[in-house]
């Protein structure tokens, strides 16, 4: 569902290993590949695949006729993709949240239970080169599945995950879904909007009092939300992470962009709501300040708010 460039991996890679799979997206990509088939190139190999069902709409599909269900909108989009898909759940459909940022497990969850839900934590890179033709370009870490509910089905989501792995799609099942999930969202929100808004590549970041100051509070204030939260984190404590960022994790990253930054080039909406400002909102249900999060959340608002005006 909102089958772009991830969407469209995921499915290729399932469908050449031979499960049935229907891509729903926009029409351009899915008429391309309806007429001359998905190609995937990038760094997991050339392959052609053919005899994909596509869709622009959920129109003629009905309830049941999934196993799985894998949700790849952008953070803005989820409400409305989870609930369009509610109605084709059967009673054992799982539904994936194969998307980037906090508060999309919550969302599907409530839209379709949490005991079919299934957190996802993927960290490889992926774009559409031309309608009908994506690309995989960059993987940090296998992708992580998990439940999100005690009462879940763990056994046929561990099952998923072998079947993507075997399908060429790296992929692990966690059991701490979450923490993988809030540690992925710690990277993405130190890093992203001071890259984006400041056009420097993550290297470039640590370098002045400034901006550590700023990705350091934004850590700290993460680690004390999810604190009042009760989700446990890895590395345990705020200052432990931090050596880990800016040791381990940044300098592989060094010459990276945030793709935030080809969203204000471009002049699309960005996921900030689903990094920072999903941090701040979680920081007000729990009473956790949060004053750099929201500083860097309205920062990217405020320029996606000047979009189309002149310089």
């Amino acid at each position: 569902m909102g089958a772009g460039a991830l969407g469209s991996v995921v499915g290729g890679f399932m469908a050449k290993a031979g499960h049935a799979v229907t891509l729903v997206g926009r029409a351009l990509h899915m008429d391309a590949i309806a007429n001359g088939g998905l190609h995937i190139t990038g760094i997991w190999g050339e392959h052609h695949v053919l005899h994909l069902a596509t869709a622009t709409g959920l129109d003629g599909l009905a309830r049941g006729d999934f196993d799985v269900i894998v949700i790849t909108v952008k953070s803005y989009d989820t409400a409305a993709a989870a609930a369009a898909i509610a109605p084709l759940c059967g009673d054992a459909t799982l539904v994936c949240a194969y998307q980037n940022g906090l508060g999309n497990i919550e969302t599907i969850a409530a839209a379709v239970g949490a005991a079919r839900t299934v957190g996802v934590r993927a960290i490889y890179g992926t774009r559409v080169t031309q309608p009908g033709h994506v690309a995989v370009t960059v993987i940090a870490s296998p992708t992580a599945l998990g439940v999100i509910a005690p009462d879940a089905p763990a056994d046929r989501v561990r099952a998923l995950a072998e079947a993507m792995n075997g399908a060429g799609l790296p992929t692990v099942y966690s059991e701490s879904i979450m923490t993988v999930l809030w540690a992925k969202v710690a990277y993405n929100s130190a890093l992203n909007p001071l890259s984006a808004l400041l056009d420097v590549p993550y290297g470039a970041l640590p370098e002045l009092t400034e901006t550590r100051a700023m990705m350091d509070a934004a850590i700290d204030e993460l680690y004390a939300v999810a604190q009042a939260m009760q989700v446990p984190l890895e590395p345990a404590t705020a200052a432990a992470y931090r050596t880990l960022f800016y040791e381990t994790l940044v300098p592989p990253t060094a010459a990276h962009y945030a793709s935030m930054r080809e969203d204000f080039l471009h002049r699309r909406r960005t996921e900030i709501d689903a990094l920072n400002g999903a941090i701040v909102r979680f920081g007000e249900s729990f009473g956790v300040p949060c004053p750099v999060n929201l500083m860097l959340t309205r920062l990217v608002k405020a320029r996606e708010g000047f979009y189309g005006r002149p310089a």
